[in-house]
């Protein structure tokens, strides 16, 4: 690790917006010291915000440790920068950004991801089943498409032909901080455990499940 990182601290949280509703958050670390780069840039150029600036959007959803979806990345370098000092600076961006942020010398390097679901009628082993916290927050997550057929209905889970609306897909993630709660239920020689959908716990204890793990909402 050189030199002019090696200490450095992510401390900073920080937030992007990955569509009008939805905030990627993570550590960053003080980018705003290095050369070529202000806060006010960070701000105006990639849209970055603080967790009370993303919560003051109406209808936000807060995540932070998501696997997907994720931002895109930019990357500015200063081919000026002296051996001591960091040559190039990457972060993530907001998606109503690049335009932006190209003007202001930052250059695409990697471009955002969105969450990728699995269809209960593809032929394969595992599929996409999606569970729905109470703020809104889909979280799909892969289940053995027997179990799915199975149990979906009395977990109140979905499936991914079920994401049909733009409003919906805009509400997905899978990895998060933020989960769904989880339950379990003796099924034949073993115990069958799964996420389960917040509005449906009453009709999960009622189909014998044990509720092993409300939901955690990290930005309520």
């Amino acid at each position: 690790m050189p030199a002019y990182i090696r200490g450095s601290v992510r401390e900073t949280l920080t937030f992007v917006a990955i569509n009008p509703i939805f905030f990627y958050g993570w550590k960053a670390p003080d980018l705003a010291a290095r050369v070529g780069v202000s806060a006010a840039d960070l701000v105006s150029d990639l849209g970055h915000m603080d967790a009370l600036q993303a919560q003051a959007v109406p209808s936000a959803i807060l995540v932070t440790g998501a696997n997907s979806p994720k931002p895109g990345r930019v990357v500015k370098r200063d081919r000026t920068a002296p051996l001591s000092q960091v040559g190039s600076t990457s972060t993530f961006i907001a998606y109503d950004k690049l335009a932006m942020a190209t003007a202001a010398g930052w250059t695409l390097a990697k471009q955002g991801r969105g969450v990728k679901l699995t269809a209960s009628t593809a032929p394969v082993r595992k599929v996409t089943a999606v569970a729905t916290l109470s703020n809104g927050i889909k979280y799909a997550f892969p289940m053995d498409k027997p179990d799915f057929t199975n149990f979906g209905g009395e977990l109140g889970l979905e499936s991914a032909e079920q994401m049909n609306t733009v409003n919906e897909r805009r509400r997905l993630v899978t990895g998060s901080r933020t989960k769904p709660g989880r339950c379990t239920r003796r099924q034949g020689a073993g115990d069958f455990q799964s996420f389960f959908s917040t509005g449906s716990e009453d009709a999960v204890v009622a189909n014998g499940f044990n509720i092993d793990r409300f939901e955690f909402i990290e930005f309520a």
